[in-house]
């Protein structure tokens, strides 16, 4: 069983007691929840776009200026961090020190106390095994006395005890974890301040598994320190952690190791503390961490604590109903559990095996030892359980699939289960070994469709998506899925950087003007992700030259577009000099247009697609596809079968071979452009001209300027029909000559051809792309950016794709879908 990864909402009352966050758009932004169902919050929660987006432009930021000046520049935003953590915690911001982990600033703040002999700490049961094993320490090497305090008939700290415990002498300290690593114990945090505070001992609440799921005010708390870590319900970045001390303690407290960035060294033998919380920090800090922690606290902030916590406590207590009622499992939660976290066993299954089967049936959660938790887990003859924590961006979906999961491996009996695990494991390692072999040798196979390779052992390792076809859109859509953290393959039929396609050459026309509004959104969404991928790549892909775009005046669907503006043949000479057009001609000027680097624009996107850990196989053709349930069988020429979540299909020319449905519906063109010899510093270079394309009867002529040191290059928008697998041979003198033609006619000065070469167009009808979802094959996108003019929506067809693998829906692009070319609908 695969449990299926969907999308969706829990239903949500219009009672402000039962409103729920928007799980939908939780979902959108956290790109984790696609890639299976994550029940982890309490170990590390899935980070969030604009977590992830605060801390890379950061890190950026260093890249470019610098550590200080980059700190610099960010000043206000680290301060807002103070002010948002204060703000969650119920303190002022001097109050507050930012930490790398939790337990940095449980070790800081105890050792601070200075505790002597005989200094009794009075700790729950709850606490930590890092904080438990300080105190162990501190017993065994300072002869402080560390107590544990009984639990109540609920699992809770026994009140009683506690205060029998405090009235019985002095106590330099009482302790407890808010909700435990063990379970979903939720301890009397306000109950155990007030009797704490009754006594003037001070309250240390671990609250690292509470901030982000539950409210946790330290005024209304009585705590008089808390420490909590960034990575589980804040859903910030793993190495952030938080302190804070509540003044008057906060003036009390002495680091024992002060940092320069908590004191002021005066003069040779004295120093003083900073007066704030900051006492206990440290210079050196990871401040592009601490801009995602801020980025996390300001997301929860707008979604309202209370509001998480009562949709995380739904989810919770409606999963550890349904988790009782499978027979084997046992609910390992004490009575007092509440929250988000749930804890079970299963009978005669190792905690470890059962989160190890979970996570092939893409469930993922985590089995915690008693060595996590023994003041707890021992005395309730528990060895190790199997612990489920819910977020905001788990729905019922995942719950079902969770439940139903459990339910198959109960009913896999233990031993059988475990040793198709193993097998499994194995055949997995075999696949990924049998992928490095193939990447190594790639280079000694003899011809793109070669199949002497041997057959790898089958496998049934399932990655979230392969792409087939490595042109702009498929490497496109392979860098942002691996972007976004999914296990993502990418295939390609020939060497890497072929000419057998339409995604070769040097250069690629982009522009705004187009004759329907059905593009502009899109034009738009094209020129963002063409600025976000020079970023990601740091280089200029794009050269802005403006474009003149001409036509008969009465043609019937005139080009427009934002920002673009009508022009006459005498506006438009003096735009571009070096362009004449013919009688009865008019123009669209777009100041924004100019020339994509095609060939820096593939290299960018593989190696960012690589650097995030996409898999790249070339010379590995594709020789059928098949769904299989919820998944896809993809069967290769080196006799492989690889198994996918989501299948993506940007063949070019290739396209009606995968997808044969399209065959009727695609033409595959052959194309000829040229470069002419052109003066640069003269009208055809870029002082006298920029992109453009002119509607002429030998076909649409389109170019760009003599500005690559190759000449002023041209091409026409039409040829004839043409098999993608037929040898394709240069440009005959006849195309060269009808070309030639046609540039004389409109670029006088152009001089002779100095070079060739040809591509293949797939063409639709009405010259639109096909982009979505196979009719009838959900788990399967076909991606033709066709017709011409798909180059410059490259990576804007990357992160739509990306969308579509991960569920979000993309009405923008319904004027897109393959459906529409089917008669009656999808079929």
């Amino acid at each position: 069983m695969s449990a299926p990864v969907t999308t969706g909402t829990t239903a949500a009352s219009s009672s402000p007691a039962t409103r729920g966050p928007d799980v939908a758009a939780e979902r959108a932004r956290t790109p984790g929840s696609a890639t299976g169902h994550h029940f982890n919050a309490a170990g590390a929660a899935l980070l969030a776009d604009g977590t992830v987006d605060a801390v890379i432009d950061h890190l950026r930021a260093e890249s470019l200026s610098g550590g200080y000046e980059a700190a610099k520049h960010a000043a206000p935003a680290l301060d807002a961090v103070y002010a948002r953590t204060a703000r969650l915690l119920g303190v002022g911001p001097d109050e507050v020190a930012l930490v790398e982990s939790a337990t940095a600033g449980w070790q800081r703040a105890v050792s601070a106390l200075r505790l002597r002999p005989g200094d009794r700490v009075l700790a729950a049961r709850s606490s930590y095994v890092s904080c438990a094993l300080h105190l162990l320490a501190a017993e065994r090497d300072l002869g402080v006395r560390v107590e544990l305090l009984p639990n109540a008939s609920d699992g809770a700290v026994d009140l009683a005890a506690l205060e029998a415990a405090l009235r019985a002498g002095p106590a330099a300290l009482v302790t407890a974890a808010h909700v435990p690593t063990s379970s979903g114990l939720v301890e009397p945090a306000a109950e155990i301040g007030a009797l704490a505070r009754a006594h003037g001992v001070p309250f240390l609440l671990d609250a690292t598994q509470s901030l982000g799921q539950l409210p946790v005010d330290m005024g209304a708390i009585g705590c008089d320190l808390l420490i909590g870590t960034g990575r589980k319900f804040l859903r910030a970045p793993r190495g952030t952690g938080l302190l804070a001390v509540r003044r008057p303690l906060l003036e009390r407290l002495s680091p024992e190791a002060p940092d320069v960035r908590g004191a002021h060294w005066t003069a040779e033998r004295s120093w003083e503390l900073v007066p704030d919380a900051k006492r206990f920090e440290l210079w050196e800090a990871a401040h592009a961490l601490r801009l995602g922690l801020g980025a996390a606290l300001a997301a929860l902030d707008s979604l309202g604590v209370d509001v998480v916590a009562g949709h995380l406590a739904r989810l919770a207590t409606g999963l550890r109903e349904r988790l009782a009622e499978l027979p084997g499992v046992h609910i390992t939660d004490p009575p007092a559990a509440g929250g988000a976290i749930v804890t079970f066993v299963v009978d005669g299954l190792d905690a470890s095996d059962v989160q190890r089967e979970l996570a092939e049936r893409r469930v993922h959660l985590i089995a915690v030892p008693a060595g996590h938790g023994r003041w707890d887990m021992d005395p309730r003859g528990l060895t190790k359980v199997v612990r489920a924590s819910v977020h905001v961006y788990n729905d019922q979906s995942d719950l079902d699939a969770l439940v139903e999961a459990v339910r198959e491996i109960v009913r896999g009996q233990g031993a059988d289960v475990r040793a198709a695990g193993r097998r499994r494991a194995a055949e997995a390692s075999a696949l990924e070994t049998d992928v490095r072999d193939h990447r190594r040798a790639v280079s000694k196979v003899p011809a793109p469709h070669a199949t002497t390779a041997p057959a790898p052992r089958a496998a049934l390792r399932c990655h979230d998506a392969i792409v087939v076809g490595l042109g702009v859109h498929g490497s496109a859509a392979l860098h942002r899925l691996a972007a976004r953290g999914l296990d993502v393959l990418g295939l390609e039929q020939f060497a890497s950087a072929h000419e057998l396609g339409s995604s070769h050459g040097a250069t690629r026309m982009i522009r705004r003007a187009y004759p329907h509004p059905d593009w502009d959104d899109l034009v738009d969404t094209a020129y963002r992700a063409w600025a976000d991928l020079e970023e990601a790549a740091k280089t200029q892909l794009l050269d802005n030259t403006g474009g003149l775009y001409a036509a008969p005046l009465d043609r019937p669907d005139p080009l427009r577009g934002p920002g673009c503006r009508q022009v006459d043949p005498e506006e438009a000479a003096r735009i571009f000099p070096g362009l004449r057009l013919p009688a009865g001609y008019g123009a669209v000027y777009d100041p924004r247009a100019g020339i994509i680097d095609a060939a820096e624009t593939l290299r960018a996107q593989l190696a960012l697609a690589e650097r995030s850990g996409a898999d790249v196989l070339d010379r590995t053709p594709v020789l059928g596809w098949e769904p299989d349930g919820d998944e896809v069988v993809v069967r290769t020429a080196d006799s492989r079968e690889l198994r996918t979540r989501r299948l993506v299909l940007c063949t070019g020319p290739w396209t009606a071979t995968q997808v044969p449905y399209l065959a009727p519906h695609l033409t595959v063109t052959r194309i000829v452009s040229a470069y002419f010899a052109a003066d640069p510093e003269g009208p055809l270079g870029r002082s006298g001209l920029g992109s453009f394309s002119v509607d002429l009867p030998q076909g649409l002529l389109y170019g760009f300027p003599a500005a690559d040191g190759r000449g002023l290059k041209a091409g026409l928008d039409s040829g004839p029909a043409w098999d993608p697998d037929a040898p394709r041979p240069p440009a005959s003198a006849d195309e060269l000559a009808l070309l030639a033609e046609a540039v004389a006619q409109v670029l006088p000065g152009a001089g002779p051809v100095t070079e060739s070469l040809t591509c293949l167009y797939t063409m639709t009808a009405d010259r639109r792309f096909l982009v979505g979802e196979v009719p009838g094959v959900p788990q399967v996108l076909v991606a033709s950016a066709c017709s011409g003019h798909g180059f410059k929506f490259g990576p804007a067809i990357g992160e739509a794709l990306a969308d579509l693998v991960c569920g979000t829906a993309r009405p923008d692009l319904e004027f897109l879908s393959p459906a529409r070319l089917l008669t009656g609908g999808a079929r």
